[in-house]
């Protein structure tokens, strides 16, 4: 583990240095390239989908199982994260990376192609197992085609990939899905994946297999690795029985909902560093302030746009666009974490708390958005500050992983990152949706509901903001 964070090179040497080895310089262009383009094609994936899975599930008469087209993704995501940190630490991220593709790929052909509903969740399934094994696989390029430091600037760029598809993403899937066919959301996606390859093949072949392939794995170490394997299955198993059962206000989540439980408990610590429940000084506080802060704002998220059509009588469309400004101030704090005068004056331990108090904080105004009496722009206010902290959050976060792993535990590490991410956002989105369905009277009426679940986000990112200092080591 690297004994301090806090230790940097000459910040004059660094700029200097920086200046004529860039993200965008020869020796970095392909990798870079290839990066962008792929985080581009994924995200937009992300945000497409949803305009087009309404479409979807009703051309196949799958209405009922509307619900397993998303959390097959999810789910399978996070088997995907654990095999990838395993793979990436033993022999390099190559294979994991050019695999996810493939998969993802395969799953999309099968989503464009469905004939049947269960081809399309397997094709989701498919596409959230690529995912999964291609974001781990990035952090690990990301930590071995780059110098250290350019890795912040990497996952700047990484952040901003997400404000074009965030704009475009949905209209264009609209178009698609209602002047074409819904099909092309998919196809059209697998079929642009060629591009990123043609970049990153190449420079996949020149980065490390391994830190230290002299040492070959123990068979305790092989057996630590199958237990984990099998406690990522139970991991996903458990995250898709909790979403799906606690939805259901009958008699099957009485029994899904434990028997999530049952598995997710013994399971999920195995899968994230050790020390985590109780904040342990460094990596384990790190990976915990990453799940905590996808529970606040992706379920936030996950809500504004029912709770403004509902209670606020937006339109969908404008409802949508709500969240658009905040994939912008997203992006730009995410650059403005490089900026010298900031990092003159903050460390990254305080720009983690300061963007956990500034989205925690900002968070409150969706609340007042709830009010008649509040400006329907309330909403995207909260969401565009809320965004900035976030950006500030999430590079420093995936730096600070890097810096406090081994090398031969970046894998392993990034993957524990991503499970709290995955984990943090499937469950509190589960959680808020139980409270929902239990409460909901009718639609206009629910601002007591959306106010509930919307402190509970916010208390969560609390918890956040108080645990931030302890990501500095001592």
């Amino acid at each position: 583990m690297a004994s301090s964070v806090e230790t940097s090179a000459n910040p004059v040497e660094t700029t200097q240095t920086a200046q004529l080895d860039g993200l965008f310089s020869p020796k970095h262009l392909a990798v870079t390239i290839g990066i962008i383009s792929s985080v581009l094609l994924t995200a937009f994936e992300a945000m497409a989908v949803s305009t087009a899975m309404p479409v979807a599930v009703a051309d196949l008469r799958g209405l009922p199982y509307y619900s397993l087209a998303f959390s097959a993704f999810l789910t399978l995501s996070l088997l995907g994260m654990v095999l990838s940190g395993q793979r990436a630490d033993a022999r390099g991220p190559r294979l994991p990376y050019l695999g996810g593709f493939g998969l993802f790929g395969v799953g999309l052909l099968a989503a464009g192609t469905a004939t049947s509903m269960a081809q399309f969740v397997l094709g989701r399934a498919l596409q959230g197992f690529g995912a999964g094994l291609m974001i781990v696989s990035l952090y690990i390029l990301v930590a071995r085609a780059y110098p250290e430091y350019l890795r912040s600037k990497a996952f700047s760029v990484i952040a901003s990939c997400w404000v074009l598809p965030a704009i475009i993403g949905p209209l264009i899937a609209g178009v698609l899905t209602e002047d074409v066919s819904w099909r092309w959301v998919f196809l059209g996606v697998a079929v642009l994946i060629v591009i990123p390859l043609a970049f990153l093949i190449q420079p996949l072949r020149n980065v490390p297999d391994a830190p230290d392939p002299a040492q070959p794995a123990t068979e305790t170490d092989r057996a630590r690795q199958r237990t984990v394997r099998i406690c990522a299955a139970l991991t996903a198993l458990g995250a898709g029985l909790f979403q799906f059962g606690s939805q259901q206000l009958n008699w099957i989540g009485l029994v899904l909902v434990p028997l999530a439980l049952v598995l997710l408990v013994p399971s999920v610590p195995r899968l994230l560093p050790r020390g985590i429940f109780r904040a342990g000084r460094g990596l384990p506080t790190v990976v915990a302030i990453r799940g905590l802060m996808a529970a606040t704002y992706f379920g936030i998220e996950a809500f504004i746009p029912l709770m403004l059509v509902q209670e606020r009588g937006m339109s969908v469309t404008g409802a949508g666009f709500s969240l658009t400004g905040a994939a912008i101030s997203w992006a730009l704090a995410a650059w403005s974490i490089n900026r010298p005068w900031l990092r003159a004056r903050l460390s990254q331990a305080g720009m983690v708390r300061l963007g956990a108090g500034v989205t925690a904080g900002s968070l409150l105004l969706a609340i007042v958005a709830i009010s008649p009496h509040a400006p329907q722009w309330t909403a995207a206010v909260a969401m565009f500050l809320g965004a900035i902290g976030m950006g500030l959050v999430w590079p420093n976060v995936s730096v600070l992983t890097l810096e406090l792993s081994d090398p031969g535990d970046q894998g392993a590490n990034a993957a524990s990152l991503q499970v709290a991410d995955g984990l943090g956002s499937t469950l509190s989105i589960a959680v808020a949706g139980a409270v929902y369905h239990a409460l909901h009277t009718t639609a206009a009426a629910d601002r007591p509901v959306f106010a509930l679940m919307y402190g509970m986000f916010i208390a969560v990112g609390a918890v956040a903001w108080l645990i931030a200092p302890r990501v500095r080591v001592r």
